[in-house]
């Protein structure tokens, strides 16, 4: 029996490398389609292996892959693009470029603003990364060359929860990001001090206020906050 196992150990061996040797990855950026932009935190699911990931920050992407997977990218805003990987795709980098969403006006959007909309919208996109469990909106496919997908968080990763934790703060960090942007637009702060261009890139990196602030403050107080910062800026302080 012992010298079955003796040889049926080093037989294993062989698979368990042959099966590492033989992994793929797909690699690239994720673009928006109507313009030159990055996209970062776009929802990467490898459909066949049941593998999710999050784009970088400066858009690239990596997963784990086999000819004949099917691959989605969603990100809130932008139409999912789903395509079926080739051997062809596997030899270079391959970008997505995901369109725009045309937005439609709807019922709910009486009970709640653009930013609460979207807040929803992105809990629902990267539910995967709370609860495990999230199936992507298919709203056109693609067969062929395409591209894009990104590392596995579960099965690749020796610590898959704390990959997740990972996540969930970088999403947090990202939410509050959204949300400052959205009491701090560019639309308010150039209505109020006719800043445009370079100039008013300037001002709200310079002059750009906190999410804590921005949570505790009526409009008023954003509205007396930016005009205020404006004076300062106008003094060159």
């Amino acid at each position: 029996m012992s010298y079955r196992i003796y040889l049926f150990l080093p037989l294993l061996l062989v698979l368990l490398v042959e099966r590492g040797s033989a992994q793929k990855f797909l690699t690239g950026k994720i673009f928006s389609k109507n313009g030159a932009d990055t996209l970062m935190s776009v929802s990467i699911h490898n459909i066949t292996e049941q593998r999710y990931d999050l784009s970088d920050e400066d858009g690239s992407y990596r997963i784990q892959v086999m000819a004949g997977d099917h691959v989605a990218f969603s990100s809130v805003g932008y139409r999912t693009d789903t395509l079926t990987i080739t051997d062809a795709m596997l030899t270079t980098t391959y970008p997505i470029y995901l369109a725009v969403r045309a937005q439609t006006l709807q019922s709910v959007s009486v009970q709640y603003n653009n930013y609460q909309l979207d807040s929803m919208d992105r809990r629902k996109e990267y539910a995967w990364v709370y609860n495990n469990g999230n199936t992507p909106r298919f709203e056109h496919q693609r067969q062929g060359d395409g591209v894009g997908v990104e590392m596995n968080i579960f099965r690749n990763a020796g610590k898959p929860e704390k990959q997740r934790e990972r996540l969930q703060k970088r999403l947090a960090k990202e939410e509050q990001d959204y949300y400052i942007n959205f009491r701090y637009s560019k639309e308010y702060v150039t209505k109020i001090t006719r800043l445009q261009g370079d100039s008013l890139i300037q001002f709200m990196k310079k002059y750009r206020p906190s999410y804590d602030y921005c949570r505790k403050a009526a409009t008023v107080d954003i509205l007396v906050y930016i005009n205020d910062c404006y004076k300062l800026y106008m003094k060159g302080e």
